[in-house]
């Protein structure tokens, strides 16, 4: 996520005592990340009592139990709505009382942070024991492409948000509808619904010990971390924000290369890793300030590492040519652009009813 920075700033604030708060927040939601994804994988094997139902296809959620339990899930839906419900009560709290106040972002620390490290940490131990106990989350009633929807939710999201900063593609700011405008109201409200997706996919999987949901639930903590940091400077910071963005891509090659080796699908790891990594070359990239030489050097570095895809072996990986007639690399770029420009095109319509996008 990103923050209510132009919002916040329009106004100065009191002159604070110097404080490294936010950073030392930020440091200790990594350290939690690579703490409590070992805590997951070292209780694990005590998971291994559950017997799961053989794989049937791409609809079926491989980590769940045959048979429903509905106590499980009356269960795992309340810790999930008790969670979703506190964190939108403590936005709604913070954009009444801080942003109202015009509080620009900080190093110190708010009572909305510790608010939320509070809430996150409670419900991060009570999932690893709803796991522990009943393992099944939320995807037993609901079905997979939901999990995966809400993560392109925060992605289409923050590439609006931050045209104005860094531009849509190559530094470019797009145009109509991506006005500064659209990217201030997305900014408004972008923590309701990333909140929403940020909680409901942590509910929705068991913390297993399996490696794709291992390095999962490793960027859920990123992202509570942000969520966490909310309102201080760290959480505008240009390369922190690209990482939680461009963490996605890392998570994708590891469930699309466990997927093949474990449940024999599709072989798609170089869609996801060409995909993900076009999304850093061409727009992440450009919020950093890194001389022009750099970043041609990383982006012919790209199309190396495209040529080394599909050429045969045994000087490349030799993947089916046909692979690249299809612009497989393009699939997740075109997704994402698109979904970015209908969210942009509501907003500016939204805007333009009520006479505010000039």
């Amino acid at each position: 996520m990103t923050s209510e920075d132009q919002s916040m700033e329009t106004e100065s604030a009191p002159i604070e005592k110097k404080s490294r708060a936010a950073y030392v927040l930020w440091a200790g939601g990594i350290a939690f990340a690579f703490g409590f994804t070992f805590l997951i994988w070292f209780f694990g094997p005590l998971l291994d009592r559950f017997v799961l139902g053989p794989d049937t296809g791409p609809e079926w959620y491989y980590w769940q139990l045959p048979s429903p339990d509905v106590i499980a899930q009356f269960i795992v839906w309340s810790f999930y709505l008790a969670h979703q419900f506190v964190v939108w009560f403590t936005i709604y709290w913070a954009q009444k009382n801080l942003i109202a106040q015009k509080t620009k972002p900080t190093t110190s620390l708010t009572k909305y942070n510790w608010a939320m490290v509070v809430i996150n940490v409670v419900f991060v131990v009570l999932h690893l024991i709803q796991t522990q106990i009943w393992f099944d989350g939320l995807a037993q009633d609901v079905p997979i492409w939901t999990s995966q929807g809400s993560v392109i939710v925060m992605l289409v999201l923050i590439l609006a948000i931050e045209n104005p900063r860094r531009g849509l593609i190559l530094g470019k700011r797009a145009g109509r509808p991506f006005t500064a405008r659209v990217s201030g109201l997305v900014r408004r409200i972008h923590m309701y619904p990333i909140a929403w997706a940020l909680v409901y996919t942590f509910w929705f999987h068991p913390m297993f010990y399996d490696p794709q949901l291992l390095t999962g639930f490793f960027y859920m903590f990123l992202l509570f971390t942000q969520m966490t940091v909310a309102y201080t400077s760290v959480h505008i910071d240009k390369r922190w924000v690209i990482t939680v963005e461009g963490f996605v891509g890392v998570h994708a090659l590891i469930v699309a290369v466990f997927n093949t080796l474990d449940h024999g699908s599709t072989d798609m790891w170089a869609m996801f890793l060409s995909g993900f990594v076009f999304m850093w070359v061409f727009t992440y990239m450009y919020a950093l300030n890194v001389r022009k030489e750099v970043k041609v050097l990383v982006t012919l570095l790209y199309f190396a590492f495209l040529a080394w895809i599909y050429i045969p072996a045994p000087f490349g990986y030799g993947r089916d040519i046909s692979f690249l007639l299809r612009l497989e690399m393009l699939w997740i770029p075109i997704i994402l652009y698109l979904l970015a420009a209908v969210v942009a095109g509501i907003g500016y319509v939204y805007l333009k009813a009520t006479k505010k996008a000039e």
